[in-house]
């Protein structure tokens, strides 16, 4: 459920504020704009072409963490590289990647976690969680991105990530200590 929720809230919190950023704090047009945006949804989804491939491969843990350091990535090109359309480009390319693989990665993992009996439960508090921090994340980046700017914004995306990571690497000490 964290990897959902953090998928959907990073992306969806950095995603809503880049038109604003683009075109109203740094002049960029509406086309580069748009261009920006549309390769951030194909990288939103291309992936999910070769998920099962991804997930047999890596596994899951490795491919949320994938996912994680995506996103990081993303965060640090708007953090520390540039404004230009080029950087909001691989950062919203990076984006979308990330966003994929923690979100198939985690979805995939939650349908590992629960007995029969407890599915529609399980999926439900899934959903209700995802999709409620997705909306107030949604609420909320307007008003960040005019209130903090560009680089803040990214940064508030830290610690969720962070909190992703960390129960990522919990998961895996716990797996091997058990073992």
């Amino acid at each position: 459920v964290l990897a959902s929720m953090t998928a959907y809230a990073v992306m969806s919190f950095i995603m809503i504020a880049t038109p604003i950023s683009m075109f109203v704090e740094d002049g960029l047009s509406v086309l580069q704009t748009r261009q920006v945006i549309s390769a951030h949804v194909v990288a939103m989804y291309a992936p999910s072409l070769a998920s099962g491939w991804i997930t047999r491969i890596v596994g899951l843990k490795r491919m949320m963490l994938l996912g994680v350091a995506c996103m990081a990535a993303c965060v640090v090109i708007a953090v520390l590289v540039g404004h230009h359309f080029v950087h909001y480009f691989w950062g919203l390319v990076l984006l979308g990647v990330g966003w994929n693989l923690l979100f198939v990665a985690g979805t995939a993992m939650l349908t590992q976690s629960y007995s029969l009996a407890e599915r529609f439960k399980a999926q439900g508090i899934h959903d209700f969680a995802t999709f409620g921090v997705q909306a107030a994340v949604s609420l909320l980046a307007g008003t960040a991105i005019i209130s903090l700017g560009w680089a803040r914004l990214n940064l508030l995306s830290v610690p969720m990530m962070a909190a992703m990571l960390g129960a990522v690497l919990w998961l895996h000490w716990r797996e091997r200590s058990t073992a």
